[in-house]
């Protein structure tokens, strides 16, 4: 049985054929705190990004013996994936995460982070930062 991955490793995500048992069995609640750590942000700004209440994100970092849910984990794991994406287009950490705190044009005057509580969000975000890559403007 594989183990779920340390909080640091929340954000070195490389898609591997673990990553779904990881998910399944919950990440660490230390990951939460990872997380917004990393995108220096609110426990409101890392709720609204994760698509959950303030108050869920509180209770659940309190719950520091077990594991976040599969369907929190699937949550953390989305917006993590973005961030590593938009840090790695962008070039650094401190732009990627600026990049995705800011509004941007084309994605309707959204915050990419805003947008990373659905999956149909990410798709968006995931798109502009594929234009980018290729040096499209966007």
């Amino acid at each position: 049985m594989s183990t779920a991955p340390k909080e640091a490793q929340i954000l070195d995500i490389e898609p591997d054929d673990e990553m779904e048992q990881h998910i399944r069995e919950g990440f660490s609640h230390q990951s939460l705190d990872a997380l917004q750590r990393f995108l220096d942000v609110s426990q409101a700004e890392l709720a609204q990004a994760l698509g959950v209440s303030r108050q869920t994100v509180i209770r659940n970092k309190k719950k520091r013996g077990s594991h976040l849910s599969a369907q929190m984990s699937d949550q953390l794991y989305r917006v993590a994936r973005l961030t590593r994406r938009a840090v790695e287009v962008i070039g650094s950490r401190e732009g990627g995460v600026a990049w995705l705190k800011r509004p941007n044009a084309a994605l309707g005057g959204h915050r990419p982070l805003g947008l990373l509580d659905t999956d149909a969000g990410c798709q968006k975000v995931s798109d502009v930062l594929g234009r980018i890559e290729h040096g499209v403007h966007s």
